[in-house]
Order: structure tokens, then C-alpha cells, then sequence
């Protein structure tokens, strides 16, 4: 006899390793700018060039690039803007890396701060989140199945059962990795200035951020929809208007090749971060009025499939001694993936020494979870979204300000039958953001938030992984009466009785006339040992 099998793939974290990383380096003025009066905004953007495992720890590189906008008394247009970058060089310890094996990084801008030191030199101070994951696919051979050698070798589909073989079956479902990749979905469009803006002489700061964005699994591809919410302050060509700002939101279709994809996989997409870049060329009178915008978005995706199959859950003969090689696996199971959206709001106020607000130009924000717990039936999240509002002041000096505010929010993520035990990955993203002036010193903001939640529990199963065959031991079944009666010590199925002596259900059903193979504490039952094969 000879065992047929099917592969299962089980899903495993060989090692994590979680650092945080203090950035902090003093950036001199470049002599092409005037000096700094006061900081208006700071924006930071994390980029990870290189990602390389090696023994018993991983190296990262990458960039912290970083745009400041300040306020000068030097020119006679008072905002000015300045960039720079920061390399990040790290290694987290992980112990049992493998070298060979790609590692998975998350990373997070917890925090970046500009502090004045002098109207020629700017502190960068910067807390960067770093987690890394190894995870390993392990292929297991799984029993499906019993076939005589004959029908092994001839691939019978419909063979019929050796003599004395018993066997039963249960179904084995697990949740299988298909396949895992990091792509960039790259977003290119141009915006023309409306009439009445003037002419582009400088940008000073720009904004492309993805709203509403939604993904949906096709035939080899993913195809994302959206808004790109742009917004840009510049220096117009016109003299007399020192600041010109511009608002505005362009749609977005388009897909992702990838060839492994099909409709009926689920996807887990995580947006690691984005690059962006706005350059202004002339129309067709040659004036300053094309904006070109392109903005890659960079993904990592995992690619998931639910796989049902019957498998052979245990085997015996009474016409030979089948020994069965067995070994645990230890599956996942995607438990649920649940896509909450969350609306919070709030009033947030100017401080007694900030500029009253003349007019709201742009909001941008992020999302910190400071706790999560497992609850009964979900994911119990507290955090806040952190805001900063850019306005417009009346001080011809000063004209534009910065309003800093945070929104807390307490959130339950529906999952039902989540333990504690249970793996789970979190999403939290910022579809949306609006904001209303109430006065000159208050105003109200509105978020959309989408919290994204995938859940795995693990399902340990003993799985045959190989059959022995040998002759009947003679003397064991000469030792075992020929009928023997038996009393049932505990709820159970009739298969354990059988296999112990040497019988068979069917055989014990029509012997004590049952009419269901399920037998209850205390009943008594007649057995007949069966030997086939002689």
C-alpha cells in the first residue's frame, strides 16, 4: 500500500526585532536663502532604501528628507522654505535570522521637530519606529489517502480499497500565503492653475496626499481608486501678491499588474509611505501655469486563499500491521478581515499668543494608536490623530500660521471569536479631512479614519505523513478472545474501539444493532475480532 499525499503550507515568525531610533543633526542655512525668523511648519518623510539580513541581525539605510517653511524679515516676501536629509543607518539584533530569507519592515515617523538655534542653523530632531518580521512558509506532505501499489502506479482515480484497510477522514482548512511582494503604484497627472491665480515664479511647499483610497482584487492586477487631495503655497511672478495658495482634488483609476492575482484571493495591501513630486512648466504661451504631479505610492502585499480539502485523519488493517507516521502542523486561519470606518471631530483653538486665523488653507494629520487589547469579540483601540491646520493671518510680516491639535478617539474593531492568542495586523489610515472656521481663533475638523483589521488563529493538526506496512502479528490476535464484552468508559466514536480490537464499525453496529457510529458512557457492547488476509 502506499499513501497519497497533498502539500499544506504552514505559516510560521522564525524571529521580530523592534527598535526606535533618535534622529537628531543641526542643518545650516543655505547661503542662497534669507535668514530664519520663525518656523512655520516642518514636514518629514521616511524612505528605506536597503533592507539586508545577515547573521543573527538585519541593517537598514535609508533617508529622513524633510521640507521646512519659515517666516523671514530678510526679503520682501516673508516665507521661504528650506530641505535637506538625514541618513538612517541602523541593525536590530534578531536572533534566529535567517540570512537567506527576505525580512519584512515596518516602519513609522512617531515624531520630527524643527528647533531654531540661530538665524542660520536649524535642530532636526526625529523618533523613527522600526519593526522587522521573518516569517518562513514550511511545506508539509499531508496523507489524503491509502491506494494499493497497483493503483499507485497506474494512477487509478476510482481504485478499489485493499482488503482489511479502514480508514477516516476529517477536513483540513488552513489559510495559505500565495504570494508576498512590495510594489509601487505610481500616480501621474497635471493641474493647470485656474484663472484668476497668478503665474508660478517659486514653490514654497506642496502637499499630494491619496484620500478615500480603495483596492479591489482583479484578474492579474489590483485596481486602486481615489482623490489626490493637492495642495501648494507659492511665489507668484506677480510682484505685488507675495503669497499665492491653490487647493484642489484630481481622481485617480488605475491598476497594479500582478500576475500571481485572481478575484477570489484576499489581500492584505499595507501603504508603507509615499514619494512626491510637483514641478511647474510653461502652457502653451509659455507662462508658468502647468503643474506636473506624480505620486508613488509603496505597497506591501500579501496575497491570501482559504484551502478546504478532505485529509486522512487515521488508518488500520486487519489484514496487515499498518504502523503511520505522524507529525503536528501548526496553520493559520484568516479568523476575518474587518474594514471599520471611524468619524471623530472636534474644536481646536489658537493659543493666547498665536495669530488670530483670516483664512484656513490646508489640513494635513496622522493616526497614533497608543493602546490596542483584545476584547471579547473584538480590538479595543485608544490613540489620537495628530492635526496640523496651515492658515492664513491678517500680519502682513507673518502671513502664514500653524494650528497644532489632536483628536482623541476610542474605537471597538468587530471580530467575532478573536482570543487573545490570536495573531492580527492593524491598518489605520486617514481617508478624510475637513475643517471649518468657526471665528478668528476657533475652528472645527472632521476625519474620516479607516482601520483596517486582519485576524489569524492558529489550528494545530496531527497529520499522517507516512505508512509502514508489515505482517500480522499472530501471536497478539491468538492472545485476543474471539468475542469480548465491553463496557463504554466515555462518550465516543466507535472508530478507537475498533482499531483496539481488531474489528470494525460496521461490524460492531450490526452485531449490538446501532444505528449511529456514537456510543455513550456505560453501554455494553459485544466485539468480534475480524482477521482478512488469511
Amino acid at each position: 500500500m502506499e499513501l497519497l499525499t497533498r502539500n499544506i503550507f504552514s505559516q510560521n515568525i522564525i524571529c521580530r526585532g523592534n527598535i526606535q531610533v533618535t534622529l537628531e543633526e543641526d542643518i545650516n542655512v543655505s547661503d542662497t536663502k534669507p535668514d530664519i525668523d520663525k518656523i512655520i511648519k516642518l514636514q518629514g518623510e521616511i524612505q528605506i532604501s536597503s533592507v539586508t539580513p545577515a547573521e543573527e541581525k538585519v541593517h537598514i539605510r535609508g533617508l529622513l528628507q524633510f521640507s521646512l517653511l519659515y517666516t523671514t524679515s530678510d526679503d520682501f516676501r516673508p516665507i521661504h522654505n528650506m530641505k535637506g536629509q538625514i541618513p538612517i543607518e541602523e541593525t536590530i539584533n534578531m536572533e534566529g535570522l535567517q540570512p537567506e530569507q527576505d525580512v519584512l519592515c515596518h516602519f513609522d515617523l512617531e515624531d520630527c521637530q524643527a528647533k531654531l538655534i540661530n538665524s542660520r542653523k536649524v535642530s532636526i530632531r526625529a523618533l523613527v519606529s522600526l519593526q522587522c518580521c521573518q516569517e518562513h512558509q514550511q511545506i508539509v506532505p499531508a496523507g489524503i489517502d491509502i491506494v494499493s501499489e497497483a493503483a499507485a502506479r497506474t494512477e487509478m482515480e476510482d481504485s478499489p480499497t485493499p482488503d482489511g484497510l479502514h480508514r477516516r477522514f476529517d477536513q483540513f482548512s488552513f489559510t495559505r500565503l500565495v504570494d508576498y511582494k512590495k510594489d509601487v503604484f505610481r500616480i501621474k497627472d497635471e493641474l493647470p492653475l485656474p484663472k484668476g491665480k497668478s503665474n508660478v515664479d517659486t514653490l514654497l511647499y506642496y502637499e499630494i496626499v491619496p484620500q478615500n483610497l480603495q483596492n479591489r482584487m482583479i484578474d492579474n492586477g489590483i485596481r486602486f481608486i481615489g482623490d489626490l487631495k493637492v495642495f501648494l503655497i507659492y511665489i507668484p511672478e506677480d510682484e505685488e501678491r507675495r503669497l499665492e495658495y491653490l487647493e484642489a482634488e484630481l481622481p485617480f483609476d488605475g491598476v497594479l499588474s500582478c500576475e500571481e492575482c485572481d478575484e477570489e484571493m484576499v489581500p492584505d495591501i499595507e501603504l508603507l509611505g509615499t514619494t512626491k513630486s510637483m514641478e511647474v512648466r510653461g502652457d502653451e504661451d509659455g507662462e508658468n501655469r502647468i503643474l506636473d504631479l506624480e505620486l508613488s505610492l509603496n505597497f506591501r502585499m500579501k496575497f491570501y486563499q482559504d484551502e478546504v480539502f478532505d485529509y486522512l485523519k487515521d488508518a488500520y488493517s486487519t489484514a496487515c500491521t499498518l504502523e503511520l507516521n505522524q507529525t503536528d502542523v501548526d496553520c493559520r486561519k484568516l479568523l476575518m478581515k474587518n474594514q471599520s470606518v471611524l468619524r471623530i471631530s472636534d474644536h481646536l483653538k489658537i493659543g493666547e499668543n498665536d495669530m488670530q486665523i483670516s483664512q484656513i488653507c490646508d489640513a494635513a494629520g496622522s493616526v497614533k494608536i497608543d493602546e490596542r487589547t483584545v476584547v471579547e469579540d473584538g480590538i479595543q483601540l485608544e490613540g489620537v490623530v495628530e492635526l496640523d491646520v496651515l492658515y492664513l493671518t491678517e500680519e502682513d510680516a507673518t502671513p502664514l500660521a500653524l494650528l497644532k491639535g489632536t483628536i482623541p478617539f476610542s474605537h471597538v474593531i468587530e471580530v467575532k471569536g478573536i482570543s487573545p492568542k490570536d495573531d492580527y495586523e492593524l491598518q489605520p489610515l486617514i481617508s478624510q479631512i475637513s475643517v471649518v472656521m468657526l471665528d478668528g481663533q476657533e475652528i472645527e475638523a472632521k476625519v474620516v479614519l479607516n482601520l483596517c483589521a486582519f485576524v489569524f488563529t492558529h489550528e494545530n493538526e496531527r497529520i499522517i505523513t507516512g505508512i509502514t506496512e508489515a505482517p500480522l502479528d499472530m501471536d497478539r490476535l491468538q492472545a485476543m478472545p474471539g468475542l469480548v464484552g465491553f463496557i463504554v468508559e466515555k462518550d465516543g466514536s466507535l472508530w478507537d474501539i475498533a482499531k483496539e480490537y481488531n474489528t470494525t464499525v460496521d461490524s460492531i453496529m450490526m452485531l449490538n444493532g446501532l444505528e449511529k457510529d456514537w456510543v455513550s458512557q456505560g453501554d455494553r457492547l459485544l466485539l468480534l475480532k475480524q482477521i482478512d488476509g488469511i
